[in-house]
């Protein structure tokens, strides 16, 4: 496949205005090593702050990019700077990326003394290696049909042990950067307790997932999961073992010892607040196939409704969504569990039919998509879906399947539906782009900045507008005027030039600190006066506090104050200031220290 030629228009849409500035930075200071490409998949690893360096990877189609992952711990949407700095690479450096074989291209011809001799000599090196691969070879394989023996437990409980106390030798302060790591290694265990299951052999399947959550929970005692990132792991394995027990004819004493184990262990698990949706295991080994009984109706928190017991009234269920509320049965999960094995077990009909029954219009039209009756995939999505976020859903998968044309139509219909409509906008803004559709491409950049704006959206919906941006402009100001970051409105503010607006941002109640510095670095060639006014009044209060840990703070807003005096022609005015500053802190030592760098 030809790859696609990304601009940095596309990068900077994927990414926050700050990790665009920081992945710049470490484009320039070459933080990247090791990059590559293979096939479409970019890859690199970068310099970490709290690890020796993160894994990258980036995967590419004809419209720009399709996926993008960072080990790192960055959370808060959009591309991180690792993923901004290996993009800026390969836009301005492609020919620096060395071009990888597909790794069964690369072990293609090698015979099986080969192989047996490098997994020898990596085991031999790396002895952490072993239990891991002990584990793997137990895993069914897709090549091998034979029926493998029954699986030794303690292999994969001595892997999973392993990984749980993975972390013990660290300190605990340097130890908590890796729990995500570490949920991610259990993670494989799940995936390949799931191959098992895919193999037939659910049994197998239990086993392992038994034991992961055990000694997952288990583990939780000895390490800093303040993230939640192990909880949050073991809050999930409700699905994966409700799928293994409904793949599975057990007896009626086997449910009822399974229902005891599973119970003993979620009350472990709950004492450390990680019971996530681990229940619907149990109902899983309750009830089976057949339909759980409906409960006595009861609201939660954000107004949906639940069942607690088995004396619900169905005229009670009639009452609740008259009234509007959303109504579940409390077992949602077990029904995605259901539909899990069905779809493992190849069994269309059944899944479709329970999609319609329980009303599941998402996941009917993903399979219609994965079954290649497109055609119909969108009209049943036209009509049955209700969110922007579940069209979104779609439109990615139909790229997926290089049908662009499709995905941009289920897209485009996202953007007149009810729900949060700033992913749909950012991903539909560069696909129309791409396809030459600006007018598209503008409506729903727009639509995105309602919700989320930001300046590089502003910069894109400026862009694209062309000569009817003066028209269109009223009406981007007002949406971001009423939203609530005010610091985009300033950074607008400040690339129109618009300098008393932008300082009137500045000095609004309730406004951060940051804000007031953005601006005083705009605005301090046009309005050296009010940067030297707000400089000296934040430094001051810095100043006050007698917090060490302000003092290089308040010597940043010094820093402004005598640019802006020198700029006004009064270097004087700024020597005595500084002058008797000194005087006035002068038992201070670590402020003298940063003064005197003034």
């Amino acid at each position: 496949m030809e790859l696609p030629k990304i601009t940095e228009s596309m990068i900077r849409a994927g990414a926050s205005p700050e990790s665009f500035r920081r992945g710049e930075e470490y484009y320039r200071e070459g933080a990247h090593s090791n990059t590559a490409i293979q096939s479409s998949v970019l890859s690199g690893e970068c310099a970490g702050t709290y690890a020796p360096y993160y894994r990258v990877q980036v995967e590419l189609d004809e419209v720009g990019v399709a996926n993008a992952s960072c080990t790192c711990l960055y959370e808060y949407g959009g591309y991180c700077k690792h993923i901004v700095a290996l993009l800026l690479s390969y836009l301005r450096h492609p020919k620096s990326f060395a071009v990888r074989k597909a790794p069964a291209e690369l072990l293609s011809d090698l015979d099986h003394n080969d192989l047996t001799a490098i997994l020898t000599k990596l085991m031999q090196e790396q002895p952490d290696l072993y239990d891991r691969i002990e584990a793997m070879t137990s895993v069914p394989s897709k090549s091998k049909k034979k029926r493998r023996k029954k699986v030794d437990i303690d292999v994969h409980r001595r892997h999973i042990l392993s990984i749980v106390h993975s972390l013990d030798g660290m300190r605990m302060s340097e130890a908590y950067w890796h729990v995500g790591g570490l949920a991610n290694q259990l993670r494989e265990v799940e995936e390949s307790a799931m191959k098992f299951l895919d193999a037939g052999d659910a049994e197998s399947a239990l086993d392992i997932l038994l034991v992961l959550l055990e000694e997952s929970s288990r583990g939780i005692e000895n390490i800093d999961d303040s993230n939640g990132e192990l909880g949050g792991f073991v809050g999930d394995l409700g699905t994966p073992l409700a799928e293994a027990i409904l793949s599975m004819d057990l007896s009626q004493v086997e449910r009822d010892r399974l229902v005891r184990r599973l119970e003993k262990l979620i009350d472990y698990a709950g004492d450390y607040g990680m019971e996530g949706n681990l229940d619907i295991a149990v109902q899983a080994a309750k009830y089976g196939w057949d339909d759980a009984p409906k409960g006595k109706a009861s609201l939660r928190g954000d107004g949906s409704v639940f069942y607690e017991d088995e004396d619900w009234d169905e005229d009670n269920e009639y009452e609740f969504r008259e009234r509007g509320f959303p109504v579940d049965s409390g077992f949602d999960d077990l029904t995605e569990a259901k539909l899990n094995v069905l779809d493992r077990q190849g069994q269309t009909e059944e899944y479709l039919a329970l999609c319609k029954q329980e009303g599941r219009h998402l996941r009917y039209t993903l399979k219609l998509c994965d079954l290649k009756q497109t055609a119909e995939a969108v009209k049943y999505a036209k009509k049955n879906l209700t969110t922007a976020e579940e069209t979104l859903e779609v439109a990615r998968r139909l790229r997926e399947s290089r049908l662009v044309t499709e995905a941009i139509e289920i897209g485009e219909r996202g953007l007149k539906l009810k729900g949060s409509k700033a992913n749909l906008g950012e991903w539909l803004g560069p696909v129309e782009e791409a396809q030459g559709r600006t007018k598209q491409a503008l409506t729903a950049w727009t639509a995105a900045f309602g919700e989320d704006p930001t300046l590089e959206i502003y910069k894109t919906i400026k862009r694209l507008a062309g000569t009817s941006w003066g028209r269109l402009r009223s009406e981007i100001m007002a949406k971001l005027r009423r939203s609530h970051d005010k610091q985009v409105l300033a950074e607008v503010y400040l690339l129109e030039e618009e300098w008393d607006d932008a300082i009137k941002v500045a000095a609004g109640r309730d406004v951060w600190y940051t804000i007031a510095e953005i601006v005083a670095d705009g605005v301090i060639q046009h309005r050296p006066e009010w940067v030297v006014q707000i400089s000296l009044k934040h430094a001051e209060r810095l100043m006050s506090e007698v917090k060490s840990k302000n003092y290089p703070i308040a010597a940043a807003w010094l820093r402004r104050a005598k640019q802006a005096y020198t700029l006004l022609g009064k270097s004087d005015e700024w020597k005595k200031y500084l002058k008797e500053t000194k005087e006035k802190y002068k038992r201070r030592p670590a402020l003298q220290s940063q003064l005197a760098r003034l």
